[in-house]
């Protein structure tokens, strides 16, 4: 399909937001492009939506965000506005990504003598590869600050945070605390046998009727007890 059609059907089927009668055009039609979502998914009006795209249940996409590869979001994660996600990504379940977020799978080639895409395209008639170290996996119930990066190969644990404006170049420990340029360690959410005892339970993996029944769980400070076993209604 020609380049400028192609961008033009790009740029309209991102107004309307993806609404299912769409995402079934798209997955019939002739182009390298699908979408499949679960229930209740919500993708706003200006997203450009390319590749191998698997939503969820109860999804959320703001508004101007780019997701293009192969990428798998949990349910329930919300990506906010402007969220930019490219190559092969798979983000878990109940995760929250901030405005402004990148993850990018692959990386610019740095070792030849231009940096620039656009030279070898006009020059040679050719691409500048990029390279990678590899997909990036981020867990469940993590959290990503506004404005930050991850860029190729990272895994990131079950319940992290990143810090605002982070560029994480390193995996990220279940319930560890990063921030900075590149993101470091700062602290653990919980101390090491709370940690221990949230991956035990995931809690990510229960049903819904299940956490709302465990409402008083999920009310609870956690550093101010010895376990969380007592507190679960099984």
């Amino acid at each position: 399909m020609n380049n400028k059609i192609k961008t033009t059907l790009s740029w309209l089927v991102s107004l309307t937001g993806y609404p299912k009668s769409v995402v079934n055009i798209i997955n019939k039609a002739p182009v390298s492009t699908s979408v499949h979502t679960g229930t209740d998914v919500q993708i706003a009006r200006r997203c450009e939506l390319s590749g191998d795209i698997r939503l969820h249940d109860a999804v959320k996409v703001g508004e101007h965000s780019v997701l293009n590869g192969d990428i798998e979001i949990g349910k329930r994660t919300t990506l906010n506005g402007s969220s930019d996600l490219h190559g092969e990504i798979t983000i878990g379940d109940y995760c929250a990504i901030a405005p402004q977020v990148m993850l990018r799978q692959h990386d610019h080639m740095s070792k030849k003598p231009s940096l620039q895409d656009r030279f070898y395209r006009d020059m040679f008639d050719t691409r500048l590869e990029r390279v990678s170290k590899g997909p990036i996996t981020v867990g469940n119930d993590v959290w990503i600050g506004a404005r930050a990066t991850v860029l190729s190969g990272v895994t990131i644990g079950n319940g992290a945070i990143v810090g605002a404006g982070a560029i994480v170049t390193d995996d990220v420990d279940p319930y560890s605390v990063v921030a900075g340029v590149p993101a470091a360690h700062k602290k653990w959410r919980f101390r090491e046998e709370i940690r221990e005892e949230l991956l035990e339970i995931k809690w990510w993996d229960w049903s819904e009727e299940k956490i709302q029944d465990n409402e008083a769980f999920f009310d609870t400070d956690l550093s101010k007890v010895n376990s969380v076993h007592a507190l679960i209604n099984t």
